[in-house]
């Protein structure tokens, strides 16, 4: 299914971002931990430029245990600074401000550090602003789109955080960029179609995580993705007038415990994947 999303608001978001870069002393780059390719997208990493950054993967609560430890020995190899964490939990907060309070003492900074937050919409930026400052700081909702503007939070002594709107790349390199960034919350979910977008969650989970998808809504067997949708509906008790499958509201429940991870911990990106892309 193809899945674009990039309207004005976050053409400017991205010029924005450019213009506050002299601004910063680095930039912590957010991303799924479910999605850690797809979710930070080459346009992040072209507008910062030669500019320090980190990357940082929220909702490590969420993934595959086993696909994250993959991606923090690649990391590890490539010499890059990369944080699993979740701003729920607050795990993994503490690593990472160790490594940007590193930064003061390292270039000797008389001042704060200044931190750019960037990422993709509904990842948790304004979450983490809140995490590391200990409150409220930022406005933060479960849906695309909350952040409006460039904004400076302060955090103490050490820290300036900069809290910025979600954006996404003009135009996604594969049509399964689409499917996966829309399936996590990242995408409107007006400008696609629900129903489809749950076929290929579930056509997703058959493949990948089968004992996941049976143990969630009680399935016998996996058949075709429209079966198992289908079933899903029946074994809820979603039907409609007649006893006809109630599609919308199956779409619907299916996508929010897929997102919220009431499914159970996925992964769609593994550096074995990646791998094979690349050859």
């Amino acid at each position: 299914m193809a899945i674009q999303w990039y309207p004005g608001h976050m053409a400017k978001a991205t010029r924005q971002m450019k213009e506050q870069l002299k601004n910063v002393d680095i930039i912590v780059v957010l991303g799924d931990a479910r999605a850690v390719r797809r979710s930070i997208i080459g346009s992040f990493l072209e507008v910062i430029g030669n500019k320090r950054y980190c990357m940082v993967f929220n909702k490590s609560d969420l993934a595959d245990e086993k696909a994250i430890e993959e991606w923090k020995v690649r990391f590890k190899e490539e010499n890059i600074d990369a944080f699993f964490i979740d701003c729920m939990s607050k795990k993994g907060i503490k690593e990472l401000l160790t490594h940007l309070s590193s930064l003061k003492e390292r270039f000797r900074f008389d001042r704060e550090v200044r931190v750019m937050i960037a990422g993709i919409p509904n990842v948790g930026k304004s979450m983490l602003i809140n995490s590391i400052a200990g409150r409220a700081s930022a406005q933060t909702g479960n849906r695309p789109g909350v952040t409006k503007g460039n904004r400076w939070v302060k955090v103490n002594k050490e820290f300036y955080l900069m809290d910025t709107p979600g954006v996404l790349t003009p135009k996604f390199d594969q049509e399964a960029d689409g499917f996966v960034l829309a399936s996590l919350g990242s995408v409107k979910d007006t400008v696609f179609d629900k129903e489809e977008l749950a076929l290929k969650v579930i056509e997703f989970m058959s493949e990948k995580y089968p004992a996941l998808l049976k143990e969630r809504y009680k399935l016998s067997e996996l058949t075709t993705p429209i079966e198992t949708y289908e079933q899903i509906g029946i074994n809820r008790g979603f039907r409609s007038k007649g006893g006809i499958v109630d599609y919308d509201r199956t779409a619907n429940i299916i996508l929010d415990e897929f997102k919220n991870g009431k499914i159970g911990r996925i992964s769609f990106d593994r550096v074995g994947d990646m791998d094979n892309e690349a050859e």
